[in-house]
């Protein structure tokens, strides 16, 4: 199972653009949250960043997706996709 971090900025954004982002990333299967492999712990990514895991996309599939779901919302969205071979965390919220 392939993990992606994803980080989606919107250009000229209003708060309520943010909120309808989360929704339907969250309804795509998109999470704001991160649980650790270790310890099982799990802590609040920041605004616009989500986690995903797929079996069959790669970082290109992802990264259209979500291009796909922010574009619909505002124009040219600012997107990055990638693919996790672990990650550290430090000082995000813990859950």
């Amino acid at each position: 199972m392939a993990r992606f971090t994803v980080r989606v900025e919107l250009r000229d954004p209003h708060e309520s653009d943010y909120l309808e982002l989360h929704k339907i990333m969250e309804l795509k299967g998109f999470s704001r949250t991160l649980t650790t492999n270790t310890s099982g712990v799990v802590y609040q990514l920041p605004v616009g960043e989500y986690a995903y895991e797929s079996e069959t996309m790669d970082n290109v599939a992802v990264g259209k997706l979500v291009e796909a779901i922010a574009e619909k919302i505002r124009p040219n969205p600012m997107i990055l996709v990638t693919q996790s071979a672990g990650r550290y965390v430090l000082n995000l919220t813990r859950i």
